[in-house]
């Protein structure tokens, strides 16, 4: 059962279908505290507090999952000097590397093939939009994808069933090597833009791409696979970073102010998926039937030793 405190004012900005899927499940689950960094996961019963971050010169808003003994649900308003930087180190990526077998090929229609899946695993997103005629009164936000509408614009086309090949997609490109993988592609101004990403690519997955002219289905979008892939947790502690200050939130000097305490064993979330995993396959393959992936097929270049 989920325990998500959701204060009346964040629950009245947000799309009915988003706060019922983050109340109810099953993605997403696991959680980074933007308070202190720590790890939470909904899906065990921890105290979590919804807090929606508005950025008005962006016209969007962030939503976050906190533990609730660092912050209460509210809506804050992230100051102009810190609103780009909060927004483009809002996550990261997971890397999945998924050989689909011949038995999940029968069950779901598909053909065997191996697939390369890219969680944009970034905070959700949502726009900020004003009530017409009245700019003081906000409105719910529709939910948006920025990785999803950056792959749609560059080439990748919306996917929303694996039993037929997407487009081949020039401009993209996948470069493998032992620990890491660049994910290559086309930006807005022209120039190329590179995704560094860690993986544990298994030997039959680079197999198969191999034997099939070095070409793999690549799949963007958001899947739910911090909450699939969760085992084992990798430990690694970091440091206390709370929330930049705005307008709807107290100071560290106000009265109403309390540190947030130091949890005795958080653990970070793994940012990669060892190997061919059911549950981050059911996923993907959820993720992609309900059409929130974008894919396309992309040219794989190898870089070092195997």
């Amino acid at each position: 059962m989920r325990d998500l405190r959701v204060d009346p004012t964040v629950a009245a900005l947000l799309p009915a279908d988003l706060l019922a899927a983050l109340r109810h499940g099953p993605h997403p689950s696991t959680y980074r505290c933007s308070v202190c960094e720590g790890e939470g996961d909904l899906a065990t019963g921890e105290a979590t507090s919804l807090v929606l971050r508005r950025y008005p010169h962006r016209l969007v808003r962030r939503v976050q999952l906190v533990h609730a003994e660092c912050a209460p649900s509210a809506v804050t308003v992230a100051p102009a000097a810190l609103a780009d930087a909060e927004l483009a180190a809002s996550g990261s990526s997971i890397v999945y590397a998924d050989l689909l077998g011949i038995g999940t090929a029968a069950l779901t229609g598909c053909r065997p093939q191996p697939l390369l899946a890219v969680d944009d695993d970034d905070d959700l997103m949502t726009t900020d939009p004003r009530a017409p005629g009245d700019p003081g009164r906000l409105r719910p936000g529709e939910l948006i994808d920025p990785a999803v509408s950056h792959a749609l614009a560059t080439g990748l086309a919306l996917h929303a069933s694996l039993r037929a090949d997407p487009p081949f997609v020039a401009g993209w490109t996948v470069r493998i090597g032992p620990a890491l993988l660049d994910l290559v592609h086309p930006r807005a101004d022209g120039r190329q833009g590179i995704e560094r990403l860690s993986h544990t690519i298994p030997v039959e997955w680079r197999a198969a791409v191999r034997a099939a002219g070095n070409q793999v289905t690549l799949l963007v979008g958001r899947m739910g696979l911090s909450t699939a892939v969760r085992s084992p947790y990798l430990p690694a502690p970091r440091p206390r970073s709370p929330i930049p200050p705005s307008p709807a939130s107290p100071s560290p000097m106000s009265p109403g102010h309390r540190p947030a305490p130091a949890p005795a064993a958080w653990h970070a979330r793994p940012r990669v998926a060892s190997a061919t995993s059911p549950a981050a396959t059911f996923a993907v393959l959820s993720a992609v039937s309900a059409g929130r992936v974008a894919a396309g097929r992309v040219t794989v270049t190898w870089a070092g030793p195997d």
